[in-house]
This record gives C-alpha cells, sequence and structure tokens, in this order.
C-alpha cells in the first residue's frame, strides 16, 4: 500500500466531505454500539482494542461512549494521519504489538492489501477475542456500493476468498464479527454462518 495515496486528499473526499464521504461519525456510533453489545452477548469483553486503519479515529469516538474503559489502540498506514492525529504507523501486514487484543477492527483496509495472506496470519496473532471485518467485494462494488463515495482502485475479490482465508483462525458470527478459534467459545450452531 503506498503510504502517498492516503494523503489528505483522500481523506478530505472519502471520509471528511458530508457530500462525497463513505460514512459518518454517527454510522460509526451505530456499529460500534452493535458490534460492542454483539461482543458482550458473547461473553467477549473488549477492554483493549486495536483499530488498524484507524483513519480518522471515528472507532475510537465511538469506543469512549460505548466502552469507556477500553485501552484503544490506533495504527495508520498514512504518513500524514500519522502526523495530524498521532497514531502509531504500520499496516494490517506488519504491525506487531507486546499484547494480544480482545477486539481488532479492520475496516476498510484488506481491499488495499496485495499480501491478504500475510495480513489475516498478523490478524489471527493479534487478536485473542474478536476481529470486526469489514471488507470490500467484487459483489458489493458491482450490487451494494455508491461508486461515487467508494474508491474502486482495489482489489476486488470474491466474499468466498476472504472467508477461506478467515475459517482456519476465526468463527464467522455474522455482521462483520469473527471470534478467535483461541478463544474456545462456543457458538449456537445458527450464531455461526461457518
Amino acid at each position: 500500500m503506498p503510504e502517498r495515496r492516503f494523503d489528505r486528499a483522500y481523506y478530505d473526499r472519502f471520509y471528511r466531505d458530508p457530500g462525497t464521504r463513505v460514512a459518518s461519525g454517527e454510522d460509526t456510533d451505530k456499529l460500534a454500539t452493535f458490534v460492542v453489545a454483539y461482543l458482550r452477548f458473547l461473553g467477549l469483553e473488549p477492554d483493549t482494542v486495536l483499530d488498524l486503519g484507524c483513519g480518522l479515529g471515528t472507532w475510537r469516538d465511538a469506543l469512549a461512549r460505548i466502552a469507556p474503559d477500553a485501552a484503544y489502540t490506533g495504527v495508520e498506514v498514512s504518513e500524514y494521519l500519522c502526523a495530524e492525529y498521532g497514531w502509531e504507523q504500520g499496516s494490517v501486514v506488519d504491525y506487531r504489538a507486546e499484547e494480544e487484543f480482545d477486539l481488532v477492527i479492520c475496516q476498510g483496509v484488506l481491499q488495499y492489501v496485495d499480501d491478504v495472506d500475510a495480513a489475516v496470519e498478523n490478524l489471527a496473532d493479534l487478536c485473542q477475542g474478536a476481529l470486526f471485518l469489514e471488507v470490500l467485494t467484487r459483489q458489493d462494488w458491482e450490487q451494494n456500493c455508491d461508486r461515487r463515495r467508494t474508491d474502486g482502485n482495489v482489489h476486488l475479490r470474491t466474499a468466498a476468498y476472504y472467508r477461506r482465508r478467515l475459517r482456519p483462525h476465526f468463527v464467522n458470527a455474522g455482521g462483520g464479527v469473527f471470534v478467535s478459534r483461541r478463544t474456545g467459545l462456543s457458538l449456537f450452531e445458527l450464531e455461526s454462518l461457518d
């Protein structure tokens, strides 16, 4: 992922400008509320959160309201955003930490990554609880997204492509939530999409 691609103009277009942004902070609030509530229902309290590709920090802001005691770590590949917001610089492929996290967020990142296998392995190493994953797929591009607000200069892969890579490490719990197999958590049959 060339870091220079993710400059001020990129974030102004896809994140800041209400006329062209893909989502708002309110959208993230709703999503974060769902994810945290679902994890709590499953018995997984997100005390430590890693946001890989944290962008403008909308997850940090939402979690400050929903799970105020959670320790949040924001990681971003963009030199511009690291300078602007003080994020740790790194990518989903190469970021390493001394600890594992209860919740790892990877929203809108994997479609930019060349080596998805390395990224998924790293996500599995970093995650001791659950992964929230959102990635633009080929079908999403063709049928679901607003192309005026979505960056199409990405790798368009199938959902099956991602599921095959995630399955050895995670149980698909629906809604973009993937529970690490290392938790030993048993999901009822209809809670799991595997």
